[in-house]
Order: C-alpha cells, then sequence, then structure tokens
C-alpha cells in the first residue's frame, strides 16, 4: 500500500471514529486508554496458534490503529491539562 492510500484511509477512519456517537468522550481517555485501545487493534491480527493473518484484516486493523493513535495525539493537550502528562 502506497503512504498516500494508507494516510488517505487512515484521515476517513479518524472522521469516521470521530462522527461515532460518544466520540465526544474520547478527550477523556488517558494515556493508558489510549494504549489499551491501539494494542486491541495491533494485537487482533497477529499470527499465533500457526494461523496465518489475512492481509486485508492485517491492513484493516493497522489503520484502525493508527486511527486511534491520531485520536490519542489530538488529546495530548487535554491530557497534559489533566497533569497525566509531564
Amino acid at each position: 500500500m502506497k503512504l498516500d492510500t494508507f494516510l488517505e484511509k487512515v484521515r476517513d477512519e479518524r472522521k469516521r471514529n470521530a462522527d461515532l456517537p460518544g466520540s465526544e468522550w474520547d478527550v477523556k481517555n488517558t494515556p493508558g486508554d489510549w494504549v489499551a485501545i491501539i494494542t486491541h487493534y495491533v494485537s487482533a491480527e497477529v499470527r499465533r496458534n500457526g494461523v496465518v493473518p489475512e492481509t486485508h484484516e492485517f491492513q484493516d486493523k493497522l489503520i484502525k490503529a493508527a486511527a486511534v493513535i491520531a485520536a490519542a495525539l489530538e488529546s495530548v493537550d487535554a491530557m497534559k491539562d489533566r497533569g497525566e502528562l509531564q
């Protein structure tokens, strides 16, 4: 996948996430919350027990993780203001 395509897919996924009901509460997530969500996506499609992940599913989970990382980065100032980051 080309970088431009990847970034477009991440941007689309981030917009989709932001449009979901309840996303207004994302700003209250802690650094640990963000890491847990990211870990969920990046660990979902790994090879284990001899099962090889499907390419599309692997790419989809990485794109979702990247969109969550973008959301976490958007929340850095709020986490800093709450004293959760130095």
